[in-house]
């Protein structure tokens, strides 16, 4: 396969390709078309182009780079990206090329050839059991959820069974094996800071030997757990290195063996026996969480439906933290495949209902948002939002474009309802990225796993196309220099993928600045002022803390960056400004 350096890369799309705003694409066959004429429940009149969601099937679907053409999934943030920058090189030819990382390839391209059955596991230049034991706990501590596929008293007792006869218990136990290696592979990197494009992370040499021995697709190993558990710390050791397409089919891959294995459904403990039906139940959750994030980034479907699922959740296997912890994760993830299934869903039942579906998913976050923010920060919360609102963002693009003369740029004119589900999205991104400053300064940011780094990314990129398309929006540009302290702060820590965000947030910038709207322009009405209500919940930052965060940012939605109640007021106004509209339009 080509690499990105030796073709950079076009989208190529029919004319009529582009979302047709305000109504069907006119391409649509006839049968098609008949089935359109059935009216859909009412959504309101949330302005032209706001109806459907462009980023599903009708806009810039496949991209042409390196000789072949490439998927762009709708939920993908890179697909985003692809689509953003080549819908603005249309109409500014003379820009750059877009860089083009394909999703193969990652910040650092590892190769491993499979071990035979019958060939030996390397076990030179392993680190003596204490260094090994620090390296487990550094792993344990910043891989939080994810750790949980480790059992950790059998692994300790297979630790200690190793360091007395290396390659007996390697070659006895190469899944077990494989593991061990893994989880060296990441302490390392989280241990050094420093690493090479050229050389990868450091403990990379270990990664590779792991990789060699996890299981093939013959489905012919007995250690069923095993394998799931080496398969998804593989997958997640490939996220780190932006290899996604490799990190999708392992978790995957690790999915289709717990389907297979049964564990996907409820193991009564009176029949398997009880260590055994709760290992399978946490290892089946945290694959399950990961499957959905991946899939998720790569702009895929869920791959499981939750209605076939009957495996019980953590928390009502046990009242511990760890078990509450993770079902807050499960409770996340199953909202990510709702966000999947109707912003992002296919079909006539969609037709019209974006900001409808954005305003449930809202809904829904909020009332989980009250059980987060009593236990635990995580990422996910305003990841949730930022994907919701994505869809509404790229629509006022399409319309910011195609009514802009480049010579007088002038702002989107927003409807009540999207103007508020867009202020949700710059809260968010904007406390999204003010939390990850927070944890550059007191160096806890995280620069090997991808997560931090994907949540900085996504919510950039959108305050970039919403400062174009609405500045009114944003209060102020204080996130501009957090960004970039966020990423030089990755950077400097030894992040290989880092640079490749930041070249790609520059570019859009820089296309970007011929779009930027003039000053002089009035600024378009806050939704809290358009249509004046009974009651002034504020806007979203003034509801937030205005002084300096520190650490007091952990006692709230910090990531999510509002509040459950800001989010349910949100769904409220957006009842009312839905309804309020409808009225309007049958007056006018």
């Amino acid at each position: 396969m080509p690499r990105h350096e030796e073709a950079p890369g076009q989208l190529e799309t029919p004319s009529h390709d582009s979302p047709q705003l305000g109504g069907d694409p006119q391409s649509e066959p006839e049968s098609e078309l008949e089935d359109h004429d059935e009216v859909p429940p009412h959504h309101g009149d949330f302005g032209p182009g706001f109806r459907q969601n462009p980023l599903v099937d009708n806009d810039y679907t496949f991209a042409k780079a390196g000789g072949k053409y490439w998927y762009m999934g709708p939920t993908s943030s890179w697909s985003f990206c692809r689509r953003v920058l080549a819908l603005l090189g249309k109409r500014i030819p003379e820009a750059a090329p877009d860089p083009w990382h394909l999703p193969h390839e990652g910040a650092f391209r590892m190769q491993w050839k499979p071990l035979g059955i019958n060939e030996e596991p390397d076990v030179s230049n392993l680190p003596p059991l204490d260094y090994a034991m620090f390296l487990f706990n550094t792993a344990k501590y910043y891989l939080g959820a994810v750790f949980y596929l480790i059992d950790e008293s059998s692994f300790m007792k297979n630790l200690h069974e190793f360091y007395e006869d290396p390659a007996a218990k390697a070659s006895s136990s190469r899944l077990w094996y494989a593991q061990y290696l893994l989880i060296l592979a990441f302490g390392k990197a989280f241990v050094v800071s420093h690493s090479s494009p050229h050389t990868g992370p450091p403990g990379v040499q270990y990664a590779t030997r792991a990789m060699a021995l996890l299981p093939d697709l013959s489905g012919l190993n007995p250690d069923t757990i095993s394998s799931i558990q080496a398969l998804a710390l593989a997958a997640v050791y490939f996220q780190c290195l932006d290899m996604r397409l490799a990190a999708f089919q392992h978790i995957g891959q690790a999915l289709r063996i717990s389907i297979v294995e049964g564990i996907y459904r409820h193991m009564p403990e009176e029949v398997v026996g009880v260590e055994h039906s709760r290992r399978c139940n946490i290892v089946f959750w945290v694959v399950y969480t990961l499957d959905r994030e991946f899939a998720a980034l790569m702009g895929a479907p869920s791959s499981i439906r939750d209605e076939d699922i009957t495996v019980k959740l953590p928390s009502q296997v046990d009242d511990s933290l760890d078990a509450l912890n993770m079902t807050l994760h499960v409770r996340l993830s199953r909202l990510m495949a709702r966000i999947l299934t109707t912003v992002y869903g296919v079909g006539k039942s969609f037709d019209g209902s974006l900001v409808s579906n954005s305003k449930s998913i809202l809904r829904d976050l909020a009332r989980l948002s009250r059980d987060l923010t009593a236990l635990l920060d995580t990422h996910f919360q305003g990841s949730c939002v930022v994907l919701t609102t994505r869809p509404l963002v790229m629509c006022a693009l399409h319309i910011h474009i195609e009514h802009s003369d480049l010579r007088n740029t002038q702002t989107v004119s927003l409807t009540p309802p999207v103007a508020s589900l867009l202020q949700s999205c710059v809260d968010s991104a904007q406390t999204v990225l003010r939390t990850l400053r927070v944890l550059g300064d007191e160096d806890l940011l995280e620069a090997f796993l991808p997560f931090q780094l994907e949540d900085a990314f996504s919510s950039a990129f959108l305050l970039f196309l919403i400062r174009v398309i609405d500045p009114s929006l944003l209060h102020d540009d204080t996130w501009c220099e957090n960004i970039k302290c966020v990423l030089d702060k990755m950077i400097q820590k030894g992040s290989l993928v880092a640079p490749l965000r930041k070249l790609e947030l520059s570019q859009l910038e820089n296309i970007m600045t011929a779009f930027t709207p003039a000053p002089e322009q009035p600024p378009t009405p806050s939704p809290s002022t358009a249509h004046p209500q009974p009651q002034d919940h504020g806007s979203f930052l003034d509801q937030m803390e205005h002084e300096e965060p520190g650490w007091d940012i952990f006692d709230t939605s910090g990531m999510g960056g509002l509040s459950p109640q800001a989010l349910l007021d949100l769904a409220e106004r957006l009842d009312v400004e839905d309804l309020m509209q409808s009225v309007d339009d049958q007056v006018s």
